[in-house]
């Protein structure tokens, strides 16, 4: 198939409004991408800003010279998963659940090919994920899986920020309890057998090699022992671009071996493992920690879950209830606010909201919470509020 790629700029975003020639399509094309869509140029546009974006945070880990890249990443988004789904029987006669990266021997010839989701959040993830398998093939035609599919996962929640427009990395830690259950289960593989685990043998145990290649990425680059460190950095370097899927495997698990033994490094990486915590683990203790009056363990407690998983309520709230026993009113006010935002309880949130408003002497705002709590749970706070509205018109 034919496809029209015009690139005005190499560094800044060339999106052109002529549709692709007997394609139906529209394209955009960048430094690194050209990317096709059937609804709007502007649609391509975008795609491609953000997946340029994602390419940079890629490579700060990979550091591949771009120069080897022989052409365009291209990239194919379609309106519904009905198109994706005529298209893919088209080219490869099936049809598949999600994204999907076509790889062939000629990088003209491979492509990503995407559809809409109604879940922003799932459209990320897909992304992110599919988009890194096709960064790392296009420089190493074969990489071991544990590495490709690891570091996809790692990268799932990358993705544009809503405010700036930047693509930002964000740690993913999905499958953290379940890598840690399978730990309980005595389920887990031996790291050097995930190293050598072909596509037949990863399938028959992809309950437990997809997320335990997920956390050997992460023991890998997040381990405070800098020999983890240097050994994934130096075993991207290893990679040959040519080299068969065994080849690689093989020289990768034969460095790691040469300098890690296996029994230490299996104890090294289950000690990281019980380091890290879930975002429930760290909730749950950070609540005990609040109500053992530790303000200081729980402040960082929340802190720690807050960075895992800024959409729930329950950090916010909390750390306004910390923020509050400070005498910080102003935070406690942005947290509260945050909090209720996010779908915490309202009538609950309201009265926190009224009685640091009180307590900061703000009594405008103090009254206009404390009858939302009322009116939103008189039973359990007609009396409380009453008491409060006393004190205000006392101007106390």
């Amino acid at each position: 198939m034919k496809r029209a790629i015009a690139i005005v700029s190499l560094v800044v975003l060339a999106a052109y409004g002529a549709w692709a020639q007997g394609t139906g399509l529209a394209s955009a094309s960048t430094k690194r991408y050209s990317v096709w869509s059937d609804v709007s140029q502007e649609a391509a546009g975008k795609l491609a800003q953000t997946l340029e974006g994602l390419f940079d945070v890629y490579n700060e880990y990979f550091r591949f010279d771009e120069s080897r890249l022989k052409a365009p990443l291209s990239v194919r988004s379609f309106a519904t998963k009905g198109a994706f789904d005529a298209y893919l029987g088209k080219i490869i006669g099936q049809s598949k659940d999600d994204f999907v990266y076509l790889h062939y021997p000629t990088a003209e010839r491979s492509e990503l090919v995407i559809f809409a989701k109604d879940n922003a959040d799932e459209f990320s993830a897909s992304l992110a994920h599919q988009a890194f398998v096709q960064f790392l093939k296009a420089f190493v035609h074969e990489p071991p899986l544990w590495m490709r599919e690891g570091f996809a996962v790692y990268f799932e929640k990358t993705a544009a920020n809503a405010a700036t427009g930047k693509v930002e990395y964000v740690e993913n830690t999905a499958w953290l309890e379940t890598v840690k259950l399978l730990y309980g289960q005595k389920a887990l593989l031996p790291i050097e057998r995930v190293m050598l685990m072909g596509s037949d043998a990863a399938l028959a145990s992809l309950d437990v090699f997809y997320p335990q290649s997920w956390a050997l990425v992460s023991f890998f680059v997040g381990s405070p022992d800098r020999r983890y460190n240097r050994f994934i950095w130096d075993a991207i370097a290893l990679l040959g671009q040519d080299a068969t899927l065994d080849a690689n495997q093989a020289a990768v698990r034969d460095f790691f071996l040469r300098w890690h033994s296996g029994s230490a490094a299996e104890a090294d990486f289950i000690g990281f493992l019980d380091g890290q915590k879930t975002f429930a683990e760290l909730v749950t203790t950070g609540v005990k920690a609040y109500g053992d009056k530790d303000l200081d363990s729980a402040g960082k407690l929340f802190a720690q879950a807050l960075s895992k998983n800024s959409s729930s309520y329950i950090p916010h709230y909390y750390l306004g209830l910390i923020a509050y026993a400070r005498n910080d009113y102003a935070l406690a006010d942005s947290y509260y606010k945050n909090a209720l935002s996010l779908g915490a309880d309202a009538p609950i949130t309201n009265y926190a909201l009224g009685i640091n408003a009180f307590a900061s002497r703000r009594f405008d705002d103090a009254v206009l919470y404390l009858n939302k709590a009322k009116e939103g749970d008189p039973e359990r706070y007609t009396e409380k509020v009453s008491e409060i509205m006393k004190r205000i018109e006392q101007g106390s």
